[in-house]
């Protein structure tokens, strides 16, 4: 698994303040963890009764053909994370941890099924009984990639990202509200290869971003610029008891958006991994300006970018990107002044 990062800000600016070889398999602890096709590490800290848990999604089958995501326990004994359950899985993309109701659940995305990608993903609930995490409700996707738990008041939400209904990419991903122990439709959303949904609050605004990949049609010949198109920003209305477009802002093959605020500042930051020619692409930071809504202050030039997480320490604020066509991961650190 390959990894990179970048650049700078004006009155407040990014520079390089560590670069990290990520070796593939990865290690935890002084375990190393087998993960055929492992695609991302879920660091949902699955926090609960003292115990933590790790979830990974493989996307890929192990050596003897069999699809299994795993789930680890940390071992305050072994000091590492041991394997504690497998779940059959099909190319899983992601993980999401969530609580509801005092109960706690994982819901995988499960991409395809050989060439099929219209299969159901599971949401999966702890039984405190078996003491294991055992199948509460499946839900149809299409190419799912992405799943984003989040709550508004005391309604709980999950939003999955459906890249591609084995014909497009032209599909809507849909927004689920749970009422009755179960998750229901809430809302739909025309999307374009969907990989990633962002929830963010900026006072008592509450918005959903989706990172929109690519659009394409067997029925149509793939242009170079069908990867160059728009992401889009919504936002909650409260009066009509949905999500509205707020903004419309052009991405290559965006993969991901984080959402990150500094003093009183808010900033987004997306993921652009190929504009048609080349995964040579700036990926870009967006400052919230009000009513201007989110305007571009700084372009961080990255390659084949796919991930950003953005976290604080006590030395700083941090951003750290991810890219699967390079050997480094950089990590950013903020400077103001």
């Amino acid at each position: 698994m390959q990894h990179r990062a970048v650049s700078v800000f004006h009155y407040q600016h990014f520079g390089v303040y560590s670069v990290c070889p990520v070796p593939f398999p990865v290690d935890v602890g002084e375990a190393e963890v087998q993960s055929p096709g492992l695609l991302i590490w879920c660091q949902q800290t699955l926090m609960f009764l003292f115990q933590i848990f790790l979830a990974v999604a493989n996307f890929g089958p192990n050596e003897r053909g069999q699809e299994f995501s795993v789930i680890y326990k940390w071992s305050p004994r072994k000091l590492k994370f041991t394997l504690y359950q497998r779940i059959a899985t099909h190319s899983a993309r992601d993980w999401e941890a969530f609580k509801v109701d005092g109960e706690h659940f994982l819901v995988v995305a499960n991409h395809r099924e050989g060439d099929n990608h219209n299969i159901d993903s599971v949401v999966y609930r702890w039984n405190p009984g078996s003491q294991l995490f055992e199948a509460n409700q499946s839900i149809a996707t299409s190419g799912a990639y992405d799943w984003e738990f989040f709550t508004v008041g005391p309604y709980s939400f999950l939003v999955v990202a459906n890249t591609f209904n084995g014909t497009s990419t032209q599909v809507h991903s849909h927004l689920y509200i749970w009422l009755v122990g179960a998750f229901q439709l809430f809302q739909s959303f025309l999307t374009f290869g969907a990989a990633d949904w962002e929830v963010f609050h900026i006072g008592e605004r509450i918005f959903l971003a989706v990172a929109n990949s690519h659009s394409y049609d067997v029925q149509m010949q793939a242009q170079n610029d069908s990867y160059v198109l728009s992401s889009v920003i919504y936002e909650l209305n409260v009066t009509a008891q949905n999500f509205v477009k707020f903004q419309d802002i052009p991405t290559c093959s965006a993969l991901d958006w984080e959402f990150f605020s500094v003093g009183e500042d808010h900033f987004l930051v997306v993921a652009n991994s190929f504009d048609g020619n080349t995964f040579s692409v700036n990926s870009i930071i967006y400052r919230w300006q009000g009513y201007e809504g989110f305007v571009a202050v700084h372009k961080l030039p990255t390659f084949g970018c796919r991930d950003w997480e953005a976290f604080n320490t006590t030395a700083g604020s941090y951003l750290i990107y991810s890219s699967a066509k390079e050997p480094l991961s950089r990590v950013l650190k903020l400077r103001t002044g």
